[in-house]
């Protein structure tokens, strides 16, 4: 076997998933199962390089196909996309290894005679061609977003904000923890005596690792840690919620902001509506803080007494616009449909948990999103129908290139009547 193969098609595998409406960790996990760390980091790259190149890749390759764009399969083309992005954008990848582990993956995966049209196609690409290729004038195109998207942007936050976000959503993000049973402190301390590079990130306590699988680092099978942006770890910290107060995590799964609450005092009863998601946050739980009750229930239809509880979390379902970098398939997968489907999923959640916060208590209401009707515009809607309600601080939005980070969105309600 040509080497490297089987990280290419693990990439082709992982990109055939997620055309098939499967999200692109889910499938990662599963194309790369049995990889080696090494091939497992290579076919993350590649695939997720792909996803966010996918514009730019296509410009490429496709004056160079003597087939219709449209009637190649779609195997075909992600095999294009793959090596084409291999040899344009991974210098530390020699173009004629790139070609040949694709080919190889081709001829496993979709034959030998479409095989053959890759490997001509990709050795033009290597030569250089095509020989001029003009940078395209809009943004869109130019950064692989859907040009919806961006005129949406564009309108919101004005054109240089939203270039900025564009390039930040093509970056590759840094790994961060987020110390949890032990502190930044020990934490810090353990990477250093496993020579591992790391550093503080923009938010305190999180710290920024440079390489080596999570499972791997120092601590994590003690639950020390999470895997935690520092947005979404300040967003947590901005929620205030009291130690020793009884804590109902209404959209939990994974589990990152539940183990940090229940490792640090708080008496937290975590579910999920999505039956597949309920085992990842369980597994999250059992490593940081076992003794967290795990439920699968509709927030929207709580299974809670009225004013049973201290504070209720909802970290909601949303549209990830401000994960994107992170979550490079979410920019294809995402219309302005959906959006209203989200916003209307988020109202119901919103209107379900209200009556379980006790009298003075907290409702917080967290999103990875930068979109306003998911975010103030909500909130503005539901305090509204909810007058028994207030907001206790001042909102607060995370815009991803201030910081650095991933984006979010963050508003602290007490229930007053």
């Amino acid at each position: 076997m040509v080497p490297g193969t089987p990280a290419r098609v693990a990439a082709l595998q992982t990109l055939r998933r997620v055309r098939a409406g499967g999200r692109f960790d889910a499938a990662l996990d599963e194309a790369a199962r049995n990889l080696s760390n090494a091939d497992r980091r290579l076919a993350h790259e590649i695939s997720a390089g792909v996803l966010r190149a996918r514009d730019q890749l296509d410009r490429t390759v496709r004056p160079l196909t003597t087939v219709r764009w449209s009637r190649l399969d779609p195997d075909v083309r992600d095999l294009l996309h793959i090596g084409t992005y291999q040899i344009r954008h991974l210098d530390r990848i020699p173009a004629h290894a790139a070609l040949s582990a694709t080919v190889e993956a081709a001829k496993r995966e979709v034959g030998t005679r479409p095989a053959g049209l890759v490997n001509a196609v990709l050795r033009r690409v290597a030569r250089g061609e095509p020989a001029e290729q003009t940078t395209p004038h809009d943004a869109a195109t130019q950064h692989s977003h859907p040009r919806w998207l961006v005129e949406r942007w564009r309108e919101t936050f004005g054109g240089e904000r939203t270039e900025g976000l564009l390039a930040h959503n093509n970056a590759r993000p840094p790994l961060t923890l987020r110390p949890t049973r032990w502190s930044a402190a020990e934490l810090a301390r353990a990477l250093e005596e496993a020579r591992i590079a790391h550093r503080p990130g923009p938010f305190p306590p999180t710290l920024i690792v440079e390489a080596s699988p999570v499972t791997a680092l120092p601590g994590y099978a003690d639950g020390a840690f999470v895997v935690q942006d520092a947005a979404q770890s300040r967003l947590l910290g901005y929620a205030e919620i009291p130690e020793r107060a009884r804590v109902w995590d209404a959209c939990a799964a994974p589990g990152g902001k539940s183990a940090v609450l229940a490792s640090s005092g708080r008496r937290v009863i975590a579910s999920d509506r999505n039956r597949r998601r309920v085992p990842v946050l369980r597994r999250t739980l059992a490593r940081v803080a076992p003794r967290t009750p795990v439920l699968v229930a509709d927030a929207s239809r709580p299974p809670f007494q009225p004013g049973s509880m201290d504070a209720v979390l909802v970290d909601a379902p949303c549209s990830a616009t401000g994960t994107m970098a992170r979550h490079p398939d979410a920019r294809w997968r995402l219309s302005p449909g959906r959006i209203r489907r989200l916003v209307a999923l988020q109202r119901a959640i919103l209107d379900g948990v209200a009556g379980v916060v006790a009298r003075d208590g907290l409702l917080v209401y967290l999103t990875c999103s930068l979109e306003p009707e998911e975010n103030g515009r909500q909130i503005d809607h539901f305090l509204t129908r909810h007058p028994g309600f207030c907001r206790a601080t001042a909102d607060l939005s995370i815009f991803p290139t201030d910081a650095g980070t991933d984006g979010g969105f963050g508003a602290r309600m007490r229930r007053i009547s």
